[in-house]
């Protein structure tokens, strides 16, 4: 794989808010809330934000947007982190892992007893995927392409690990 990216994506430097006439973080912000948001809450994910969940009485199905550190005024790059863990197996982890928080969070990894995955793992390509946002993008592209990932790959992936755990959705 060329990392060739990474590398000049690391060396870039960073371009303040006051340069830029409008940030990609307020696209970003602006995208979630307006599109992103209410496409999943449509597809039955609850939550607001970067966090989201689907509904099971005994697993902790859940979603998060992940913005890359390397995000500025100009471009911002984000995946999504899918989790999923048997709510009695977490407790039962917690008890011998006192560090774990209560509910646990789609963009920490783990380890058992969660399942855990970007969405570019669960597509067939199985790459990493990151969207990028900056002035120039197509967002209705970009929000499109997000939705039916999510509808197609995140959702199929969450509901088949649900069942895998002994939990109904």
């Amino acid at each position: 794989m060329d990392y060739r990216w990474w590398q000049q994506r690391r060396a870039r430097r960073r371009t303040p808010a006051s340069a830029v006439d409008v940030p990609a973080q307020a696209i970003y912000a602006a995208m979630v809330k307006e599109v992103l948001a209410p496409g999943f809450r449509e597809m039955g994910l609850k939550g607001s934000g970067s966090r989201y969940s689907w509904a099971s009485q005994t697993c902790w199905a859940l979603m998060n947007l992940q913005k890359s550190a390397y995000s500025d005024a100009v471009e911002v790059q984000f995946t999504v982190n899918l989790l999923v863990a048997n709510k009695q197996q977490w407790e039962a982890a917690r008890s011998q892992r006192t560090y774990l928080p209560e509910r646990p969070s789609a963009g920490t990894i783990y380890g058992e007893p969660a399942a855990q995955e970007r969405i570019g793992m669960v597509r067939p390509d199985r790459a990493d995927k990151w969207w990028r946002i900056h002035p120039e993008v197509d967002l209705a592209a970009v929000t499109t392409n997000v939705l039916n990932d999510i509808r197609e790959f995140a959702l199929p992936w969450l509901r088949r690990q649900v069942e895998s755990r002994g939990g109904a959705g």
